[in-house]
């Protein structure tokens, strides 16, 4: 349905390693510099100083990913009399990404094709150091390796895109299908409808169910269109916004803002919206966010959230479901819910989560439910105890007979 380029598109060089301590030591820092040679394969020999670098600091548990704009410095010191040759180092300032970096930890310094750079590092052994190798195709070494992606022109897929975006980078894709003047018809002229009327005309322009081989695929679709239809009127919004100009640098931070909240709000709730469409039309009954224990509202209950209430009725014939896009560390938050059900469930759009993660999910008696297509991003260990929609929805029809 959409083509989301390649990495070229997107990157121009990187160089990775693990951090020493060096590195991040202040004990043993030189201070805020990085011997890069290898780096002059896309830095250029020219000494450059401001600039443009967003500092990343990733985390499993996103609501602590840390991300800060500032400048880089490019500078060589030629050694060639002392026998050491042409020395070139990258100068930052104070981040996130070395403050709160260990030994051992993964670096990567990336260059996007406007020049600008992006800094990051993951905690040695976590799943966001396990994205940075998939994005890069390796693990890391003591030594930087420089990356060139002038032939990369493999089309990203869904793992490779969502690690961009939370470097930062706009994904920007041709989604084949124009939807904006369908959009403009229905809620008029550059206006956000609700969630739900939103999600209702992705089901009309998607696909009916039954018009898919199965409930997993509705889903996926469902869910791809409504992002291809949600990017087209937000860059819209975007450009309008734009034209008309900021009065100041409040104004454009809080309109940037809103942005990012709108996106990250919406996701979650287009998910649910799609999820309780398949339940309804499956003939599956099920509360949606209906209060429990503590004021707790799981995105969903099987049977019903009255029998959830009621002692007499058997625990093992309920079912909780979560929904995260993505999960990371968020998953715990599910452990919390629906205290009458032991073994929870939870479905999300994420691919290849790290084996320490899902082993861990397994110890917490917390099963992941995911797309039959998105399986593939796992391994063969992981596809074995995986779920698919298909396969969750014959558990909760049989506990409901």
């Amino acid at each position: 349905m959409s083509d989301f380029g390649s990495l070229n598109d997107y990157l121009s060089g990187a160089a990775v390693k693990r951090l020493t301590a060096v590195e991040c030591d202040p004990s043993r820092s030189n201070g805020h510099e990085i011997n890069a040679t290898s780096m002059k394969a896309f830095m250029g020999p020219d000494a450059r100083s401001d600039i443009p670098t967003t500092f990343v600091r990733l985390d499993d548990d996103e609501e602590h990913i840390e991300s800060v704009e500032g400048t880089c410095s490019w500078w060589f010191r030629d050694r060639t009399a002392q026998g050491k040759g042409v020395e070139y180092r990258l100068y930052y300032q104070d981040n996130p990404a070395i403050t709160k970096a260990e030994i051992g930890d993964a670096l990567a310094i990336v260059m996007k094709p406007n020049n600008e750079l992006i800094f990051v590092t993951a905690p040695q052994g976590s799943q966001s150091e396990l994205e940075l190798f998939e994005l890069f195709g390796q693990d890391f070494g003591n030594r930087f390796k420089s990356l060139d992606f002038t032939d990369d022109e493999e089309e990203i897929g869904p793992i490779k895109r969502f690690i961009l975006e939370e470097l930062g980078i706009e994904i920007k894709a041709n989604f084949g299908v124009n939807y904006l003047s369908t959009i403009e018809s229905h809620f008029g002229p550059l206006t956000f409808p609700s969630t739900r009327k939103f999600s209702q005309l992705a089901r009309q322009l998607g696909g009916e169910l039954r018009e898919f081989d199965s409930a997993d695929t509705a889903v996926v679709t469902w869910w791809e269109t409504e992002e291809a239809m949600f990017r087209q009127l937000e860059g819209a919004i975007i450009e309008e916004r734009l034209a008309k100009g900021f009065t100041d640098a409040e104004d454009f931070l809080s309109f940037s803002q809103s942005i990012r909240q709108r996106r990250s709000s919406r996701a979650g709730s287009a998910l649910e919206n799609h999820l309780e469409q398949t339940f309804s039309e499956k003939g599956v009954r099920f509360s949606r966010e209906k209060k429990t224990e503590k004021n707790k509202k799981p995105d969903f209950l099987f049977p019903s959230v009255e029998d959830y209430r009621n002692k007499d009725f058997p625990a093992e014939q309920l079912t909780m479901l979560g929904v995260k896009t993505t999960c990371k560390d968020r998953w715990r938050q599910v452990l919390a819910e629906a205290g009458r059900i032991e073994k929870k469930h939870l479905f999300t759009l994420q691919p290849k989560i790290s084996s320490n993660q899902t082993n861990e999910m397994i110890d917490s008696k917390l099963q992941l439910v995911v797309p039959r297509s998105i399986h593939v991003t796992y391994t063969d260990e992981q596809k074995s105890w995986l779920l698919d929609l298909e396969q969750f929805l014959d558990i909760v029809k049989k506990r409901d007979c």
